[in-house]
């Protein structure tokens, strides 16, 4: 009997054997494959969504707003960490927290599996100290920009996240993993005929590679570094899996296709009134 096996956040146990008989789509097992540990304060704009432990990651755009997967917002409640860089020590973050759904807002037309729309939006009612410094002196906290359209988005990038390693173990230190963006439709040529992929999904991809397949946390930030500055180019969004062993390309949220939701999302907001 074959079995399928969609792997979302959570998907618990699965034989190895099965692991290994086919790759199939499915959301990233929280791993950033062949990556190395981050300088601290090189990506403050990173978020860990976590609930009692880590499950997402996300990026801030603005000082009450945050950018992940649609995928990831399946939680009521949950804590936005910002400013982290070692698990182990939050002396520098800055901790909001998400009560309710009123805070979320999901792509309408994410269908809530491995596909395109993934994108969601987070409500903090509590702004982000974006000029916050470290210690150090490095930014603690700073958001991302968002495409301006000024630069390519496809060509040498970085990935960011706490995704579990080679090893299987969660790092305590923010891995990075620097990685070639192509386009939807170079993308589409290195996929299965029937992947479901869309022009609103960007890649990151290394031929006969896995370092170019399902990396990073759900929800991360895919950028590219520009003249002026770091630029949001891909949420993490799907892959084949398992990670491990696919050397197909990893798909993200292509961000630039979703500027004018993100815009009239956040301007349309309402802000509850038990959290004015």
């Amino acid at each position: 009997m074959k079995f399928l096996a969609v792997f979302a956040l959570f998907v618990a146990s699965v034989s190895a054997a099965n692991l290994g008989a086919i790759a199939k789509p499915g959301f990233p097992e929280g791993r950033i494959i062949n990556g190395h540990e981050a300088e601290k304060g090189e990506a403050p704009f990173i978020v860990s969504l976590k609930t009692n432990s880590h499950f997402c990651g996300g990026s801030i755009i603005a000082e009450n707003w945050v950018l992940t997967a649609g995928h990831c917002l399946i939680f009521d409640e949950f804590e936005i960490v910002a400013g982290l860089h070692s698990r182990n020590d939050e002396s520098d973050v800055q901790i909001r927290k998400v009560t309710g759904k009123h805070q979320q807002i999901v792509h309408e037309k994410y269908g809530g599996d491995v596909g395109p729309n993934d994108i969601g939006l987070i409500y903090v009612d509590k702004p982000f100290n974006l000029n916050a410094l470290t210690r150090d002196g490095t930014a603690a906290v700073a958001k991302v920009n968002l495409p301006t359209g000024k630069y390519e988005s496809t060509g040498e990038g970085k990935l960011y996240g706490w995704g579990r390693d080679n090893s299987g173990f969660l790092p305590n230190i923010l891995n990075t993993l620097d990685v070639n963006i192509i386009g939807y439709e170079e993308c589409k040529k290195a996929l299965p005929s029937d992947a479901p992929l869309d022009p609103v999904n960007i890649c990151s991809y290394t031929a006969d590679a896995t370092d170019g397949a399902c990396n990073g946390d759900s929800g991360g930030p895919m950028v590219r570094v520009t003249p002026d500055g770091t630029e949001l180019v891909g949420i993490v969004s799907w892959g084949y899996v398992p990670c491990a062993s696919t050397t197909t390309p990893s798909i993200y949220t292509w961000t630039a296709a979703f500027e004018k939701w993100i815009e009239e999302s956040i301007e349309n907001y309402v802000v509850p009134a038990h959290l004015l």
